[in-house]
């Protein structure tokens, strides 16, 4: 019986897949059947879906080997065929009308706090709900990393900190003026991992360079951080554009890009609402407690159900379908990474008495 979103999984990781197979096999189990009913309600080329899957699967095998193992440990702990938990795990472009995610992500630090700590919170919105699983790992080597991810999905965490104090997460940006180039699929990522910069890097800056190095097909918006150092990446199929914290201590990001360099990139605003009320949401937010930033404040902003649906604690409406799969915080300095498992306004109540 599963009582817990919030799994302890240790060792190799085939071993790792495994445990989470015991631990949470039947979540696991729902998001896959979620995927399978997808794939059949889907009008497209099956065999070149099928295609598409095995050049990505390859790459992955080739690039991290690690993360196939997993997956064929998940599959073995279940006792299904491992061509399911591969569904699951490479982002299905062919069907990103249900996959896609509309995301918001905040971090704040230094002055804008009121204890100067870096503070990383984000909202994972999706429009196909899978089940979410809080996640501690420990490696063979002494690495240990906390995640938030869909349950058995180990290739595109909401968001996830290591033992060296790196937090990454980040939002997922889609227009026709930056077209996803799928004839580069087995040579890059499909979606930046960041369970790869978690693995691999000891510092902000490690993970900025690897992210900068990787050939990927599409583009993004990234966040990564440390105690020290703070970037946001636009990231583009080829090219990004990097902002890096200042004094005022504040990044933030949704749907869309926003430095000059990118923005013309950006779909009308008319057609893609949502992530524009969400970024002015965030601002407006930022203006009012900069200085004096707290978690609970945090959790409050990305509680927030003004303009709905075009809000940042989503619910799925009429023409409206995204939800808030789950709100993730991370304190940075004390390495803790906490998470509401669905939206952050039914998971964390709460109410106050006026002074």
């Amino acid at each position: 019986m599963e009582l817990s979103k919030a799994i302890f999984v240790k060792g190799t990781p085939y071993e790792q897949g495994v445990g989470q197979a015991r631990q949470a096999g039947k979540t696991i189990l729902q998001n896959i059947l979620r995927v399978r009913e997808l794939m059949e309600q889907n009008r497209f080329d099956m065999d070149a879906y099928r295609a598409f899957i095995q050049k990505d699967a390859e790459y992955i095998e080739k690039t991290n080997p690690e993360l196939i193992e997993e997956m064929h440990g998940i599959a073995d702990g279940l006792a299904i065929d491992f061509q399911e938990v591969l569904y699951l795990n490479i982002p299905a472009y062919f069907m990103k009308e249900h996959f896609r995610q509309e995301c918001s992500m905040l971090l704040v630090k230094g002055r804008a706090t009121l204890d100067g700590k870096t503070y990383l919170i984000k909202n994972r919105d999706m429009s196909c709900y899978l089940e979410q699983l809080l996640i501690s790992r420990e490696y063979p080597d002494g690495m240990r990393i906390v995640e938030v991810n869909g349950a058995g999905t180990v290739t595109y965490p909401a968001m996830g900190i290591n033992q060296y104090g790196v937090a990454v997460t980040n939002t997922g940006f889609w227009s026709p003026k930056a077209p996803t180039d799928y004839d580069r699929v087995g040579e890059a990522q499909v979606v930046i991992n960041s369970h790869i910069i978690l693995r691999r890097c000891k510092t902000a800056r490690e993970g900025l360079d690897w992210l900068l190095t990787t050939p990927r097909i599409n583009g993004l918006n990234m966040m990564i951080a440390d105690r020290k150092d703070a970037f946001l990446i636009e990231v583009l199929k080829d090219g990004a554009y990097v902002e890096e914290a200042d004094e005022r201590g504040v990044l933030m990001r949704t749907n869309h890009y926003v430095s000059e360099q990118n923005r013309g990139l950006n779909t009308d605003p008319k057609d893609t609402p949502s992530t524009f009320f969400r970024y002015e949401r965030l601002r407006e937010a930022v203006e009012k407690y900069h200085g004096r930033f707290r978690f609970q404040d945090l959790y409050r902003i990305m509680s927030d159900h003004k303009d709905a649906p075009n809000c940042l604690c989503r619910h799925p409406q009429e023409g409206a379908p995204g939800w808030t799969a789950s709100s993730t915080l991370c304190v940075v300095d004390d390495l803790e990474l906490w998470s509401t498992i669905g939206s952050p306004c039914e998971m964390l109540p709460h109410a106050g008495i006026e002074p």
